[in-house]
């Protein structure tokens, strides 16, 4: 469980993610995903699942694709935080769609879904530390042959080749910046953050297999991020504990926020391409 403080959500995530690279990232999973049900009847019923769904984003995109296909689908959204999951429901309001909304933990997943035809767990596989277990986990609330989506860009292989000096050089200058503008913070080198853990594609393929999936698509997706959305991501408390651990979550976001600028203009940058790992699973 990720714990949230009323000083961490002044520090959120959903600035980054209405960028227009993200919608579109998660929106190429969704479609991955559930392109295997245009072959269903379209009279038989789906049960979708999007956890961790913090505002609904991925939530609509699934959606919208079950709209395209003219399915008829029940979509349970899970997340911790009863704001982020009434954002949610307003959202679904707003393009005429519905879903349940129910605050729970991953763990508390076995007690409100069984039998779903899919499960969505964008942008925060990273986060956990034990995959192993969260993939067990959800492959026992998935039907045979369910799906299981999931992506990152936090994983060893999310820098495209010749952009590993744009993140070296924003720690160094975050740091630089820290240490003549707020010298009694500092970085500490002993912590070990969720967001720290970085596994590749292949290791993330094994462990799903090993949780329960049969089968395993993975696909680099390079997406084209601006300066702008870095500043964003740089103002999320997990990125900034990651980025500087042990730095107060105020001084770490001023620290970032001015310095990605910075470096983009010493570089002669205005974007930067990441690659994203869409990972699709099938259950046996």
């Amino acid at each position: 469980m990720l714990i949230e403080t009323e000083e961490t959500n002044q520090f959120t995530f959903e600035p980054f993610a209405a960028h227009e690279f993200y919608t579109q990232v998660n929106r190429s999973l969704v479609h991955q995903a559930l392109a295997t049900f245009k072959t269903r009847p379209e009279d038989q019923p789906l049960t979708i699942v999007d956890m961790a769904c913090g505002t609904g984003a991925v939530t609509r995109l699934i959606a919208e694709e079950m709209r395209s296909q003219k399915r008829q689908v029940r979509i349970v959204g899970v997340d911790p935080s009863a704001e982020a999951l009434r954002l949610a429901h307003n959202g679904m309001v707003e393009i005429g769609a519905q879903a349940d909304f129910i605050q729970g933990d991953t763990e508390d997943l076995p007690k409100l879904v069984s039998n779903a035809d899919a499960a969505f767990f964008c942008n925060a596989i990273h986060l956990i530390p034990n995959k192993h277990s969260a993939f067990e986990l959800m492959a026992s609330i998935l039907a045979p042959k369910g799906i299981f989506a999931c992506n990152s860009a936090f994983y060893n292989g999310a820098y495209v080749e010749g952009t590993e000096r744009f993140y070296r050089l924003w720690t160094r200058r975050a740091i630089g910046w820290l240490r003549k503008e707020h010298p009694e913070a500092h970085v500490s080198r002993e912590a070990k953050t969720m967001a720290m853990q970085w596994i590749n594609a292949d290791e993330y393929i094994q462990l799903l297999k090993q949780g329960g999936f049969e089968h395993v698509d993975a696909v680099q997706e390079e997406a084209v991020m601006t300066v702008e959305s870095y500043y964003d991501i740089g103002q999320y408390w997990l990125f900034i504990e990651g980025a500087l651990p042990g730095v107060p979550l105020s001084l770490g976001a001023a620290a970032l926020g001015t310095t990605v600028y910075q470096v983009g203009e010493e570089l002669n940058l205005t974007d930067i391409p990441r690659n994203w790992l869409q990972l699709v699973a099938y259950k046996a």
